[in-house]
Protein backbone atom coordinates (compact mmCIF):
# COMPACT_ATOMS: atom_id res chain seq x y z
CA UNK A 1 0.00 0.00 0.00
CA UNK A 2 1.22 3.56 -0.82
CA UNK A 3 1.63 5.73 2.35
CA UNK A 4 3.43 8.61 1.07
CA UNK A 5 2.17 11.84 1.84
CA UNK A 6 -1.01 10.56 3.37
CA UNK A 7 -3.38 13.91 3.61
CA UNK A 8 -4.11 14.18 7.70
CA UNK A 9 -7.60 12.78 8.65
CA UNK A 10 -7.76 16.42 10.67
CA UNK A 11 -6.05 18.90 9.31
CA UNK A 12 -7.72 22.54 10.89
CA UNK A 13 -5.51 24.76 9.04
CA UNK A 14 -5.98 23.46 5.55
CA UNK A 15 -9.96 22.65 5.94
CA UNK A 16 -9.65 26.52 7.14
CA UNK A 17 -8.19 27.78 3.84
CA UNK A 18 -11.04 26.34 1.98
CA UNK A 19 -13.90 27.91 4.31
CA UNK A 20 -11.96 31.10 4.04
CA UNK A 21 -11.35 30.49 0.50
CA UNK A 22 -15.07 30.11 -0.85
CA UNK A 23 -16.06 32.77 1.99
CA UNK A 24 -14.06 35.51 -0.18
CA UNK A 25 -15.42 34.44 -3.08
CA UNK A 26 -19.11 34.83 -2.40
CA UNK A 27 -18.43 38.07 -0.49
CA UNK A 28 -16.86 39.26 -4.03
CA UNK A 29 -20.47 38.58 -5.96
CA UNK A 30 -23.06 38.67 -2.55
CA UNK A 31 -22.73 41.18 0.75
CA UNK A 32 -23.93 40.05 3.54
CA UNK A 33 -24.79 41.93 6.76
CA UNK A 34 -22.31 41.73 9.22
CA UNK A 35 -24.24 40.98 12.43
CA UNK A 36 -26.08 37.76 10.22
CA UNK A 37 -22.95 36.77 9.11
CA UNK A 38 -21.52 36.35 12.19
CA UNK A 39 -24.33 34.96 13.86
CA UNK A 40 -24.66 32.02 11.76
CA UNK A 41 -20.58 31.73 12.07
CA UNK A 42 -20.96 31.82 15.44
CA UNK A 43 -24.02 28.45 15.58
CA UNK A 44 -21.82 26.87 12.99
CA UNK A 45 -18.59 27.53 15.25
CA UNK A 46 -20.60 26.05 18.07
CA UNK A 47 -21.60 22.94 16.42
CA UNK A 48 -18.18 22.32 15.21
CA UNK A 49 -16.85 22.61 18.67
CA UNK A 50 -19.40 20.12 19.84
CA UNK A 51 -18.73 17.56 17.04
CA UNK A 52 -15.19 17.60 17.74
CA UNK A 53 -16.10 16.41 21.58
CA UNK A 54 -17.39 13.83 20.51
CA UNK A 55 -15.49 12.86 17.70
CA UNK A 56 -18.39 12.91 14.50
CA UNK A 57 -15.71 13.60 11.69
CA UNK A 58 -17.73 14.40 8.81
CA UNK A 59 -19.93 16.50 11.10
CA UNK A 60 -16.97 18.73 12.44
CA UNK A 61 -15.29 18.80 8.81
CA UNK A 62 -18.74 20.00 7.14
CA UNK A 63 -19.73 22.81 10.29
CA UNK A 64 -15.52 23.81 10.39
CA UNK A 65 -16.02 24.22 6.71
CA UNK A 66 -19.24 26.46 7.24
CA UNK A 67 -18.13 28.37 10.21
CA UNK A 68 -15.09 29.61 8.42
CA UNK A 69 -17.17 30.52 5.14
CA UNK A 70 -19.20 32.40 6.97
CA UNK A 71 -16.95 34.19 9.20
CA UNK A 72 -14.69 35.62 6.17
CA UNK A 73 -18.09 35.62 3.75
CA UNK A 74 -18.73 38.96 6.51
CA UNK A 75 -15.16 39.70 6.99
CA UNK A 76 -14.66 39.84 2.86
CA UNK A 77 -17.98 41.77 2.86
CA UNK A 78 -16.79 44.62 5.15
CA UNK A 79 -12.93 44.51 3.68
CA UNK A 80 -12.54 43.89 0.03
CA UNK A 81 -13.12 46.78 -2.58
CA UNK A 82 -13.98 45.24 -5.39
CA UNK A 83 -17.21 47.33 -6.43
CA UNK A 84 -15.72 50.55 -8.18
CA UNK A 85 -18.48 53.56 -6.95
CA UNK A 86 -19.31 55.87 -9.13
CA UNK A 87 -16.97 58.32 -8.16
CA UNK A 88 -14.28 55.82 -10.02
CA UNK A 89 -16.36 56.85 -13.17
CA UNK A 90 -15.93 60.29 -12.72
CA UNK A 91 -13.19 61.80 -15.46
CA UNK A 92 -9.54 62.97 -14.95
CA UNK A 93 -9.51 65.59 -12.42
CA UNK A 94 -7.11 68.08 -10.25
CA UNK A 95 -6.17 67.20 -6.60
CA UNK A 96 -4.58 67.56 -3.70
CA UNK A 97 -3.17 64.63 -1.56
CA UNK A 98 -1.00 63.83 1.47
CA UNK A 99 -0.16 60.21 0.68
CA UNK A 100 2.37 57.54 3.07
CA UNK A 101 3.86 55.27 0.70
CA UNK A 102 3.18 51.93 1.20
CA UNK A 103 5.60 50.32 -1.71
CA UNK A 104 7.90 51.42 -4.42
CA UNK A 105 7.47 49.60 -7.41
CA UNK A 106 10.18 51.63 -9.39
CA UNK A 107 12.21 54.34 -7.13
CA UNK A 108 12.95 55.59 -11.07
CA UNK A 109 12.06 54.27 -14.08
CA UNK A 110 13.71 55.10 -17.66
CA UNK A 111 11.65 58.49 -17.92
CA UNK A 112 13.22 59.55 -14.38
CA UNK A 113 9.34 58.86 -12.27
CA UNK A 114 9.31 57.15 -9.23
CA UNK A 115 6.34 54.75 -9.00
CA UNK A 116 4.36 52.77 -6.14
CA UNK A 117 1.30 51.70 -4.31
CA UNK A 118 0.31 54.53 -1.54
CA UNK A 119 -2.53 55.20 0.81
CA UNK A 120 -4.03 58.65 1.24
CA UNK A 121 -3.92 60.44 4.60
CA UNK A 122 -5.92 63.54 3.48
CA UNK A 123 -7.23 64.93 0.17
CA UNK A 124 -9.05 67.68 -1.36
CA UNK A 125 -12.71 67.80 -1.89
CA UNK A 126 -12.50 67.55 -5.30
CA UNK A 127 -10.95 64.24 -5.64
CA UNK A 128 -13.94 62.48 -3.96
CA UNK A 129 -11.28 60.21 -2.09
CA UNK A 130 -11.20 59.46 1.46
CA UNK A 131 -8.70 58.30 4.04
CA UNK A 132 -7.21 54.87 3.97
CA UNK A 133 -8.13 54.86 -0.44
CA UNK A 134 -5.32 53.17 -1.70
CA UNK A 135 -3.65 55.07 -4.70
CA UNK A 136 -1.11 54.04 -7.44
CA UNK A 137 1.03 57.35 -8.00
CA UNK A 138 3.43 58.21 -10.81
CA UNK A 139 5.99 61.30 -9.74
CA UNK A 140 7.51 63.52 -12.08
CA UNK A 141 11.21 63.46 -12.83
CA UNK A 142 11.79 66.65 -10.85
CA UNK A 143 9.78 65.40 -8.16
CA UNK A 144 11.81 62.17 -7.94
CA UNK A 145 15.38 63.72 -8.25
CA UNK A 146 14.26 66.32 -5.24
CA UNK A 147 12.99 63.71 -3.01
CA UNK A 148 14.61 60.68 -1.59
CA UNK A 149 11.49 58.07 -1.91
CA UNK A 150 10.60 55.33 0.17
CA UNK A 151 8.65 53.01 1.80
CA UNK A 152 6.87 54.97 4.46
CA UNK A 153 7.64 58.10 3.56
CA UNK A 154 4.86 60.83 3.46
CA UNK A 155 4.26 63.68 0.89
CA UNK A 156 2.16 66.35 0.08
CA UNK A 157 1.88 66.51 -3.65
CA UNK A 158 -0.97 68.45 -6.59
CA UNK A 159 -1.78 66.09 -9.67
CA UNK A 160 -4.08 64.39 -11.93
CA UNK A 161 -6.39 61.97 -10.46
CA UNK A 162 -7.98 59.45 -12.59
CA UNK A 163 -9.87 55.96 -12.66
CA UNK A 164 -7.64 52.92 -12.99
CA UNK A 165 -8.71 51.48 -16.32
CA UNK A 166 -9.37 47.50 -17.10
CA UNK A 167 -8.66 46.73 -20.67
CA UNK A 168 -10.89 43.53 -22.18
CA UNK A 169 -9.56 40.66 -21.98
CA UNK A 170 -6.10 39.39 -20.70
CA UNK A 171 -4.72 40.35 -17.82
CA UNK A 172 -3.36 43.75 -17.61
CA UNK A 173 -1.78 45.98 -15.04
CA UNK A 174 -4.98 47.89 -14.65
CA UNK A 175 -6.51 44.90 -13.39
CA UNK A 176 -4.15 43.79 -11.06
CA UNK A 177 -4.43 47.41 -9.46
CA UNK A 178 -8.01 46.65 -9.39
CA UNK A 179 -7.64 43.66 -7.48
CA UNK A 180 -5.26 44.49 -4.69
CA UNK A 181 -7.99 47.63 -4.33
CA UNK A 182 -6.27 50.23 -5.93
CA UNK A 183 -8.88 51.89 -8.34
CA UNK A 184 -7.25 55.15 -9.01
CA UNK A 185 -4.16 56.56 -10.88
CA UNK A 186 -2.33 60.09 -9.20
CA UNK A 187 -0.26 61.39 -11.86
CA UNK A 188 1.07 64.50 -13.36
CA UNK A 189 2.29 65.72 -10.00
CA UNK A 190 3.94 69.19 -8.96
CA UNK A 191 4.60 70.82 -6.10
CA UNK A 192 5.30 67.90 -3.88
CA UNK A 193 6.62 68.38 0.00
CA UNK A 194 7.82 65.79 1.82
CA UNK A 195 6.21 65.91 5.40
CA UNK A 196 7.93 62.92 7.19
CA UNK A 197 11.41 61.13 5.86
CA UNK A 198 11.68 57.26 5.15
CA UNK A 199 12.06 55.58 8.43
CA UNK A 200 15.50 54.51 9.14
CA UNK A 201 14.91 51.25 8.84
CA UNK A 202 13.65 51.21 5.14
CA UNK A 203 16.59 54.03 4.48
CA UNK A 204 18.83 51.07 5.53
CA UNK A 205 17.60 48.60 2.69
CA UNK A 206 17.77 50.44 0.62
CA UNK A 207 21.49 51.80 0.95
CA UNK A 208 22.43 47.97 1.48
CA UNK A 209 20.20 47.06 -2.16
CA UNK A 210 22.38 49.97 -3.99
CA UNK A 211 26.03 48.60 -2.04
CA UNK A 212 24.96 45.20 -2.99
CA UNK A 213 24.56 45.88 -6.47
CA UNK A 214 28.00 46.99 -6.75
CA UNK A 215 29.00 44.14 -5.25
CA UNK A 216 27.55 42.01 -7.66
CA UNK A 217 29.36 44.17 -10.39
CA UNK A 218 32.73 43.40 -8.90
CA UNK A 219 34.87 41.24 -11.74
CA UNK A 220 32.06 42.59 -14.57
CA UNK A 221 33.33 41.41 -18.01
CA UNK A 222 33.36 44.23 -20.73
CA UNK A 223 29.95 42.88 -22.05
CA UNK A 224 27.11 43.28 -19.13
CA UNK A 225 24.28 41.52 -20.15
CA UNK A 226 25.45 38.73 -17.64
CA UNK A 227 25.48 41.06 -15.06
CA UNK A 228 22.11 42.13 -15.86
CA UNK A 229 20.55 39.35 -15.18
CA UNK A 230 22.56 38.43 -12.53
CA UNK A 231 21.34 41.61 -10.36
CA UNK A 232 17.77 40.95 -11.90
CA UNK A 233 18.15 37.44 -10.04
CA UNK A 234 19.47 38.16 -6.55
CA UNK A 235 17.76 41.42 -6.07
CA UNK A 236 14.57 41.05 -8.24
CA UNK A 237 15.66 44.09 -9.98
CA UNK A 238 13.53 43.52 -13.60
CA UNK A 239 14.52 47.48 -14.76
CA UNK A 240 18.37 46.29 -15.35
CA UNK A 241 17.04 43.71 -17.61
CA UNK A 242 17.19 44.63 -21.22
CA UNK A 243 14.28 44.63 -23.31
CA UNK A 244 15.83 41.47 -25.66
CA UNK A 245 15.97 39.56 -22.30
CA UNK A 246 12.60 40.55 -20.92
CA UNK A 247 10.81 39.61 -23.92
CA UNK A 248 12.71 36.15 -24.33
CA UNK A 249 12.42 35.16 -20.48
CA UNK A 250 8.41 36.08 -20.88
CA UNK A 251 8.19 34.45 -23.95
CA UNK A 252 9.59 31.54 -22.13
CA UNK A 253 7.89 31.69 -18.77
CA UNK A 254 11.29 31.86 -16.88
CA UNK A 255 10.11 35.32 -15.62
CA UNK A 256 9.90 33.96 -12.46
CA UNK A 257 13.40 33.86 -11.48
CA UNK A 258 13.53 37.26 -11.71
CA UNK A 259 10.28 37.36 -9.33
CA UNK A 260 11.94 37.48 -5.61
CA UNK A 261 9.74 34.47 -4.41
CA UNK A 262 9.34 30.80 -3.20
CA UNK A 263 12.90 29.83 -5.24
CA UNK A 264 15.30 32.38 -4.30
CA UNK A 265 13.35 32.82 -0.87
CA UNK A 266 13.97 28.79 0.00
CA UNK A 267 17.58 29.20 -1.70
CA UNK A 268 18.39 32.00 0.93
CA UNK A 269 16.80 30.36 3.76
CA UNK A 270 19.07 26.93 2.59
CA UNK A 271 22.10 28.81 2.91
CA UNK A 272 21.30 30.86 5.98
CA UNK A 273 20.32 26.89 7.74
CA UNK A 274 23.18 25.47 7.20
CA UNK A 275 25.81 28.60 7.75
CA UNK A 276 23.90 28.21 11.08
CA UNK A 277 24.17 24.60 11.50
CA UNK A 278 28.14 24.83 10.57
CA UNK A 279 28.52 27.12 13.89
CA UNK A 280 26.83 24.32 16.06
CA UNK A 281 24.33 26.90 17.00
CA UNK A 282 21.21 24.49 18.63
CA UNK A 283 18.11 23.74 16.83
CA UNK A 284 15.68 25.63 18.78
CA UNK A 285 17.71 28.83 18.50
CA UNK A 286 18.71 28.74 14.84
CA UNK A 287 14.62 30.34 13.77
CA UNK A 288 15.38 32.93 15.81
CA UNK A 289 18.40 34.06 14.19
CA UNK A 290 17.75 32.64 10.79
CA UNK A 291 14.49 34.37 10.25
CA UNK A 292 15.48 38.52 10.98
CA UNK A 293 18.10 37.15 8.76
CA UNK A 294 15.77 36.42 5.85
CA UNK A 295 13.02 39.10 6.35
CA UNK A 296 15.67 41.40 5.89
CA UNK A 297 16.95 39.93 2.45
CA UNK A 298 13.09 40.69 2.35
CA UNK A 299 13.72 44.20 2.53
CA UNK A 300 16.18 44.57 0.67
CA UNK A 301 14.47 43.20 -2.37
CA UNK A 302 11.44 45.77 -1.73
CA UNK A 303 9.27 43.69 0.17
CA UNK A 304 7.18 42.28 -2.85
CA UNK A 305 4.08 40.52 -2.09
CA UNK A 306 5.35 37.13 -3.75
CA UNK A 307 8.51 37.70 -1.24
CA UNK A 308 6.58 37.78 1.87
CA UNK A 309 4.45 35.25 0.91
CA UNK A 310 7.30 32.59 0.53
CA UNK A 311 8.78 34.21 3.79
CA UNK A 312 5.85 33.15 5.83
CA UNK A 313 5.76 29.86 4.17
CA UNK A 314 9.61 29.35 5.84
CA UNK A 315 8.91 31.07 9.10
CA UNK A 316 5.72 28.67 9.49
CA UNK A 317 7.91 25.67 8.80
CA UNK A 318 10.97 26.87 10.38
CA UNK A 319 9.19 27.92 13.81
CA UNK A 320 7.58 24.34 13.89
CA UNK A 321 11.15 22.86 13.51
CA UNK A 322 12.74 25.18 16.00
CA UNK A 323 9.82 24.85 18.52
CA UNK A 324 10.13 21.18 18.21
CA UNK A 325 6.84 20.74 16.59
CA UNK A 326 5.87 17.76 13.71
CA UNK A 327 7.23 18.89 10.74
CA UNK A 328 4.62 19.71 7.93
CA UNK A 329 4.84 21.34 4.90
CA UNK A 330 2.08 21.23 4.38
CA UNK A 331 0.24 22.76 7.28
CA UNK A 332 3.11 25.66 7.02
CA UNK A 333 1.38 26.65 3.38
CA UNK A 334 -1.76 26.76 5.05
CA UNK A 335 -1.00 28.68 7.88
CA UNK A 336 0.98 31.29 5.30
CA UNK A 337 -1.72 31.59 3.42
CA UNK A 338 -4.45 31.98 6.27
CA UNK A 339 -2.14 34.86 7.18
CA UNK A 340 -1.77 36.20 4.06
CA UNK A 341 -5.49 36.09 3.34
CA UNK A 342 -6.27 37.82 6.59
CA UNK A 343 -4.27 40.64 6.71
CA UNK A 344 -5.00 41.35 2.46
CA UNK A 345 -7.91 39.30 1.58
CA UNK A 346 -7.73 40.94 -1.39
CA UNK A 347 -4.78 38.91 -2.66
CA UNK A 348 -6.59 35.89 -3.30
CA UNK A 349 -7.19 37.60 -6.68
CA UNK A 350 -3.50 37.83 -7.72
CA UNK A 351 -2.19 35.90 -10.38
CA UNK A 352 0.97 36.06 -8.59
CA UNK A 353 -0.72 34.62 -4.89
CA UNK A 354 -2.83 31.64 -7.06
CA UNK A 355 0.41 30.80 -8.79
CA UNK A 356 2.61 30.48 -5.75
CA UNK A 357 0.34 28.44 -3.70
CA UNK A 358 -0.73 26.00 -6.06
CA UNK A 359 2.23 25.00 -7.30
CA UNK A 360 3.67 24.60 -4.09
CA UNK A 361 0.65 22.63 -3.09
CA UNK A 362 0.98 20.15 -6.50
CA UNK A 363 4.70 19.42 -5.69
CA UNK A 364 3.51 18.13 -1.80
CA UNK A 365 0.78 16.53 -3.02
CA UNK A 366 1.68 15.25 -6.65
CA UNK A 367 5.38 15.50 -7.55
CA UNK A 368 6.72 14.62 -4.18
CA UNK A 369 4.42 11.31 -3.84
CA UNK A 370 5.11 10.76 -7.40
CA UNK A 371 8.73 10.62 -6.98
CA UNK A 372 8.26 8.22 -4.13
CA UNK A 373 6.20 5.60 -6.05
CA UNK A 374 8.12 5.87 -9.02
CA UNK A 375 11.47 5.94 -7.88
CA UNK A 376 10.28 2.78 -5.70
CA UNK A 377 9.63 1.07 -8.88
CA UNK A 378 12.47 1.86 -10.79
CA UNK A 379 15.43 2.05 -8.49
CA UNK A 380 18.04 0.09 -9.99
CA UNK A 381 20.09 -2.30 -7.47
CA UNK A 382 16.97 -2.48 -4.99
CA UNK A 383 17.63 -6.10 -4.71
CA UNK A 384 21.63 -5.81 -3.70
CA UNK A 385 22.80 -4.66 -0.16
CA UNK A 386 23.95 -0.66 -0.72
CA UNK A 387 27.08 -1.88 1.16
CA UNK A 388 28.16 -3.94 -1.89
CA UNK A 389 27.29 -1.79 -4.84
CA UNK A 390 30.50 -0.47 -6.31
CA UNK A 391 31.00 3.34 -6.90
CA UNK A 392 29.40 3.04 -10.59
CA UNK A 393 26.57 1.68 -8.92
CA UNK A 394 26.39 4.64 -6.05
CA UNK A 395 26.48 7.14 -8.56
CA UNK A 396 23.76 5.72 -10.85
CA UNK A 397 21.81 4.97 -8.31
CA UNK A 398 22.34 9.15 -7.01
CA UNK A 399 22.09 10.41 -10.52
CA UNK A 400 18.82 8.12 -11.42
CA UNK A 401 17.34 9.63 -7.76
CA UNK A 402 17.85 12.95 -8.57
CA UNK A 403 16.66 13.10 -12.45
CA UNK A 404 13.38 11.15 -11.50
CA UNK A 405 12.47 13.61 -8.47
CA UNK A 406 13.78 16.66 -10.47
CA UNK A 407 11.13 15.42 -13.38
CA UNK A 408 8.17 14.80 -10.66
CA UNK A 409 8.89 18.33 -9.43
CA UNK A 410 9.03 20.10 -12.49
CA UNK A 411 5.83 17.91 -13.80
CA UNK A 412 3.36 19.08 -11.03
CA UNK A 413 4.48 22.45 -11.27
CA UNK A 414 3.51 22.36 -14.64
CA UNK A 415 0.55 20.57 -14.34
CA UNK A 416 -0.73 23.69 -11.62
CA UNK A 417 0.18 26.44 -13.59
CA UNK A 418 -0.43 25.20 -17.32
CA UNK A 419 -3.88 25.86 -17.47
CA UNK A 420 -3.87 29.36 -15.41
CA UNK A 421 -0.90 30.56 -17.76
CA UNK A 422 -3.37 29.50 -20.91
CA UNK A 423 -6.18 31.47 -19.47
CA UNK A 424 -4.53 34.75 -18.30
CA UNK A 425 -1.15 34.92 -20.30
CA UNK A 426 -2.23 33.46 -23.55
CA UNK A 427 0.03 30.62 -23.90
CA UNK A 428 1.63 27.19 -23.09
CA UNK A 429 4.90 25.71 -23.07
CA UNK A 430 4.65 22.39 -22.77
CA UNK A 431 8.45 22.16 -23.23
CA UNK A 432 8.79 23.86 -20.00
CA UNK A 433 8.55 20.58 -18.31
CA UNK A 434 12.40 19.53 -19.07
CA UNK A 435 13.92 23.06 -19.74
CA UNK A 436 12.50 23.58 -16.00
CA UNK A 437 14.42 21.17 -14.66
CA UNK A 438 17.82 22.21 -15.31
CA UNK A 439 17.09 25.97 -15.12
CA UNK A 440 15.25 25.59 -11.40
CA UNK A 441 18.98 24.09 -10.68
CA UNK A 442 21.04 26.41 -12.58
CA UNK A 443 19.44 29.55 -10.57
CA UNK A 444 19.47 27.76 -7.46
CA UNK A 445 23.11 27.98 -7.55
CA UNK A 446 23.52 30.64 -9.23
CA UNK A 447 21.65 32.14 -6.40
CA UNK A 448 22.96 30.34 -3.66
CA UNK A 449 26.67 31.91 -5.22
CA UNK A 450 25.33 35.51 -5.19
CA UNK A 451 24.45 35.28 -1.17
CA UNK A 452 28.11 33.57 -0.19
CA UNK A 453 29.09 36.68 -2.80
CA UNK A 454 27.56 39.39 -1.05
CA UNK A 455 28.23 37.75 2.39
CA UNK A 456 31.79 37.62 1.57
CA UNK A 457 31.68 41.43 -0.04
CA UNK A 458 30.11 42.78 3.40
CA UNK A 459 33.11 41.54 5.46
CA UNK A 460 35.83 43.08 2.45
CA UNK A 461 36.44 39.86 1.19
CA UNK A 462 35.98 41.65 -2.79
CA UNK A 463 38.79 39.51 -4.72
CA UNK A 464 36.59 36.15 -3.52
CA UNK A 465 33.54 38.26 -4.08
CA UNK A 466 34.69 38.60 -7.85
CA UNK A 467 35.69 34.93 -8.26
CA UNK A 468 32.28 34.10 -7.85
CA UNK A 469 30.58 36.53 -9.31
CA UNK A 470 32.39 34.86 -12.59
CA UNK A 471 31.49 31.50 -11.02
CA UNK A 472 27.72 32.86 -11.30
CA UNK A 473 28.14 34.27 -14.61
CA UNK A 474 28.90 31.20 -15.85
CA UNK A 475 25.26 29.66 -14.68
CA UNK A 476 23.52 32.62 -16.07
CA UNK A 477 25.21 31.88 -19.18
CA UNK A 478 24.46 28.90 -19.63
CA UNK A 479 20.56 29.46 -18.45
CA UNK A 480 20.50 32.06 -20.81
CA UNK A 481 21.78 29.85 -23.98
CA UNK A 482 19.36 26.81 -22.78
CA UNK A 483 16.52 29.39 -23.12
CA UNK A 484 17.41 30.31 -26.45
CA UNK A 485 18.26 26.73 -27.41
CA UNK A 486 13.83 26.53 -26.44
CA UNK A 487 13.06 29.35 -27.91
CA UNK A 488 14.55 27.64 -31.41
CA UNK A 489 12.58 24.34 -31.16
CA UNK A 490 9.39 24.50 -33.20
CA UNK A 491 6.56 24.27 -30.47
CA UNK A 492 8.04 25.83 -27.34
CA UNK A 493 5.66 27.76 -27.43
CA UNK A 494 1.89 27.69 -28.14
CA UNK A 495 0.06 30.79 -28.16
CA UNK A 496 -3.86 30.57 -27.31
CA UNK A 497 -5.49 34.17 -26.71
CA UNK A 498 -8.41 33.72 -25.79
CA UNK A 499 -8.46 30.53 -23.75
CA UNK A 500 -11.27 30.49 -21.66
CA UNK A 501 -10.43 31.64 -17.61
CA UNK A 502 -13.38 29.56 -16.55
CA UNK A 503 -11.96 26.46 -18.04
CA UNK A 504 -8.51 26.83 -16.63
CA UNK A 505 -10.39 27.36 -13.09
CA UNK A 506 -12.42 24.46 -13.63
CA UNK A 507 -9.09 22.13 -14.55
CA UNK A 508 -7.20 23.33 -11.89
CA UNK A 509 -10.41 22.56 -9.15
CA UNK A 510 -10.70 19.02 -10.82
CA UNK A 511 -7.01 18.49 -10.48
CA UNK A 512 -6.76 18.73 -6.90
CA UNK A 513 -10.33 17.65 -6.49
CA UNK A 514 -8.67 14.08 -8.03
CA UNK A 515 -5.79 14.55 -5.54
CA UNK A 516 -7.49 14.68 -2.88
CA UNK A 517 -9.98 11.67 -4.06
CA UNK A 518 -7.35 9.74 -4.59
CA UNK A 519 -4.84 9.70 -1.56
CA UNK A 520 -7.88 9.65 1.06
CA UNK A 521 -8.51 6.63 -0.58
CA UNK A 522 -5.88 4.61 0.02
CA UNK A 523 -6.34 1.49 -1.58
CA UNK A 524 -6.17 2.86 -5.65
CA UNK A 525 -3.83 1.99 -7.39
CA UNK A 526 -0.33 4.22 -7.86
CA UNK A 527 -0.30 4.91 -11.28
CA UNK A 528 -4.14 5.60 -11.11
CA UNK A 529 -3.86 8.00 -8.69
CA UNK A 530 -1.34 10.13 -10.72
CA UNK A 531 -2.24 9.53 -14.38
CA UNK A 532 -5.96 10.63 -13.37
CA UNK A 533 -5.01 14.14 -12.03
CA UNK A 534 -2.39 14.59 -15.14
CA UNK A 535 -4.92 13.26 -18.00
CA UNK A 536 -7.94 16.02 -16.23
CA UNK A 537 -5.88 19.36 -17.09
CA UNK A 538 -4.43 17.85 -20.88
CA UNK A 539 -7.71 16.91 -21.84
CA UNK A 540 -9.01 20.42 -20.04
CA UNK A 541 -5.99 22.36 -22.38
CA UNK A 542 -7.14 20.55 -25.32
CA UNK A 543 -11.17 21.15 -24.68
CA UNK A 544 -9.90 25.17 -23.98
CA UNK A 545 -7.89 25.33 -27.46
CA UNK A 546 -10.89 24.06 -28.98
CA UNK A 547 -12.64 27.31 -28.25
CA UNK A 548 -10.15 29.72 -29.93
Amino acid sequence: MDTTNQIPQRAPALVALIGIIAGLILSRYVTIAASIGLLLAIVFGALSLLSAIIDRQKLWLATFIFATALGFWTYGSIRLPFKIDRDCELPPREAELVLEIERVMQAENSFGKATGIAHVLEASSTSRLSKRNRVYFRLSKEDTSALNIGRGMQIRTKGVLSPVKVDEGGESFGRYLQSIGVNHRFERTSATEALKETPIFFNLCRSVNQRFQDYLRLGEPGERDLSRIYIAMILGLKTELTSEQEDRFRMTGTMHLFAISGLHIGVVAAVIAQTLLMIRLPTSVRPFIGLPLLYFYVEITGAAPSAVRAFLMVTFFWLGLGLRRQRSPLAALAASAIFVLVIQPGQLWQMGFQLSYLVVLSILLFGLPLYASLWQRIRPYKYLPESDWTPFQKATSWLGDRAVMLLAISLSAWLASAPLSAGFFGYIAPYAIFVNMLLVNLAALVISTGVISLSLATIGWHGMTAFLNHAAWLGISMMDGLIQLNLGIPGAIIECSGFPKLISYMSVLSYFSLIFLTTIKTKTRPMLRFLLPGAIVLASLLCGMSFL
